[in-house]
């Protein structure tokens, strides 16, 4: 007979195939069988469908073979007999290259749980005969009872016909004979173009599914990734998934949901710093996200481990996601200022995750992210720092990382903390050019200050949505109790320009003229020590109520002393 006439069109295949699915009974699409692999049977909607057929695409050390094997024995696990047919690499090599991988289990081979077959061996005299190539499949899959079978390759078997309408035929003769055993198939498919998923434009039509592996250059590295083409009777996400292959086999790491979905709380939460507070009209609101920018040596982690320890004190599980420092540095530096870190540790209210950003693809980042905030119930959370992640990850995936981390933890209504390095105190490109000031819900800026030769700290609230806040210059300083918010800079210009003048009386000035005042002479050994503290009015007024009581000021002058401090500290 003329091989040309019994060539079968892209349709009749589909429909021809279908048919026999439906006539067989073959097992329901929606029943689904796990793959082994981390993170994809969610993905898949439970694992692939049960009797369906899978094409594995992608490139010469894309990671088909792993997954191949991954997927079959998952199957020996759950109960399911396997067969794994070759016809590409010889059986020893496939076998020492799975030893080293953790799903291997050299006891379900020895006892045929899941059987290997190099197809070549069988017939290496007889040539490729396809009639014979079909019906030993039948075969083994009916001798062994398999409910996993898998071809690797499909498209190494097809090279070997003569021509394309034997390879069309064989296709479509396979797609018949494997819907009538109901086992679920993964077939392989060498294909070097991204955009193709077969060789031969034939395989994906007696296909139920269509999972595309490939390695991927972003910026100096590459990158293996997943696309999921399709799954029949089932929806399924068709961006590009980031996955690894280790010692534990492949994982996938599905990106982080977002929406604009989720509830916006009206309770106020402490900053952990009183005096912030006031600036904040009370604190900031749950659920929200605060950038702290500023160059370094400005106290942005100080002020985060202080927002951190605010809520561990409240009894609230936290979060701090250092990308910079180590978590001894972290404890030691935290005991500097009477933070016992390790005890917070220990009874699960703390987590400190400390990672340098390039240990870790950024998905893996955000995925080990989600499972801490969900798996403790996370309530706030600090990423230390911004910059960090911004250096070493391309610019469209950083601008991808704050916006999907931060949408995430609003999701879960977790108050988080972001910091950021920052040039100056309007900001910088990189706070403005990835779109982190619009992000953020409430930014705080901390800046160097020359001031009469000396450096100096100033603190400035640049938004704080939903609030009513300061729009004052504020010095502060960094105490051996954490940042200690002073005196407004009244009396000074071009703070923000880098070029401080003195123009009038300062905050200090006019609060040592009323001491001078009160107390005379006094004021040389007291004014020194409240500077020290910080000119807030907490600390003014507890200096004063010292004074009263070692009688150097009279209750009635001291009485008029607070007042006029808070006409200053209007």
């Amino acid at each position: 007979m003329d091989v040309k006439k019994q060539e079968v069109g892209h349709e009749e295949i589909f429909e021809e195939v279908n048919r026999t699915k439906t006539h067989q009974g073959h097992e329901n699409l929606y029943e689904s069988s796990s793959t082994g692999v981390k993170g994809l049977d969610k993905l898949l909607g439970g694992g692939f469908p049960k009797g369906s057929v899978v094409l594995l695409a992608g490139s010469s050390g894309s990671g088909k073979t792993i997954f191949s094997f991954q997927w079959l024995f998952e199957g020996v696990k759950n109960g399911e007999n396997g067969i794994y047919i070759t016809v590409t690499e010889p059986l020893f090599k496939t076998l020492k290259n799975l030893e080293v991988m953790n799903f291997y289990d050299r006891n379900a081979i020895e006892r045929e749980k899941l059987k290997i077959i190099d197809i070549r061996e069988i017939y290496e005299d007889e040539g490729f005969n396809l009639e014979r190539i079909i019906n030993f499949i039948e075969e083994q899959v009916r001798q062994n009872n398999a409910r996993r079978l898998c071809i690797d390759s499909i498209t190494a078997i097809a090279y070997n016909l003569d021509n394309k309408a034997k390879i069309r035929k064989f296709i479509f003769e396979l797609g018949k004979v494997i819907a009538t055993l109901g086992c679920t198939t993964v077939l392989t498919s060498e294909v070097v173009d991204r955009d193709r998923y077969s060789v031969y434009n034939v395989e994906e039509f007696i296909s139920d599914a269509i999972i595309k592996l490939a390695q991927i250059r972003i910026g100096d590295e590459l990158q293996r990734v997943m696309r999921i083409v399709k799954i029949r009777g089932r929806g399924c996400r068709s961006d590009d998934l980031y996955f690894k292959i280790s010692g534990q086999g492949i994982r996938v790491f599905p990106k982080l949901d977002i929406s604009l979905n989720y509830k916006s709380s009206t309770e106020r939460v402490s900053t952990g710093n009183e005096a912030l507070d006031d600036l904040l009209s009370g604190g900031i609101f749950r659920g929200s996200s605060t950038l702290i920018a500023g160059p370094t040596g400005t106290g942005k982690s100080l002020l985060s481990m202080q927002f951190i320890i605010e809520g561990l004190e409240r009894g609230e599980p936290c979060l701090y996601a250092g990308f910079e420092e180590s978590r001894d540095q972290l404890i030691r530096n935290a005991k500097g200022f009477g933070w016992d870190l390790e005890k917070y540790e220990k009874n699960g209210l703390l987590t400190l995750r400390c990672v340098y950003p390039r240990e870790k693809h950024i998905e893996e980042h955000l995925t080990d992210m989600g499972h801490i905030v969900e798996g403790r119930k996370i309530n706030r959370c600090v990423i230390d720092s911004l910059s960090a992640i911004e250096n070493s990850f391309p610019e469209e995936n950083f601008t991808d990382f704050v916006i999907r981390v931060n949408g995430y933890l609003k999701m879960q209504n977790v108050t988080t903390f972001f910091t950021s390095a920052a040039t100056s105190l309007i900001g910088s490109r990189r706070l403005t050019e990835n779109h982190i000031s619009t992000i953020a819900d409430n930014i705080i800026m901390l800046k160097h200050v020359e001031m009469q030769g000396e450096l100096g700290l100033v603190i400035n609230i640049i938004k704080a949505r939903g609030s009513s806040h300061s729009k004052r210059l504020i010095e502060y300083r960094i105490t051996d109790k954490g940042i200690a918010i002073g005196q407004c800079l009244y009396g000074y210009e071009g703070i923000i320009g880098g070029m401080t003048r003195k123009t009038g009386d300062t905050v200090e000035d006019k609060l040592e003229s009323e001491f001078e005042k009160f107390i005379g002479s006094e004021t040389e050994s007291v004014f020194p020590s409240l500077k020290s503290e910080g000119f807030s009015k907490e600390n003014i007024f507890a200096c004063i109520d010292k004074l009263i009581k070692k009688e150097i000021l009279k209750k009635n002058n001291g009485i008029e002393l607070k007042e006029d401090v808070k006409k200053i500290m209007r």
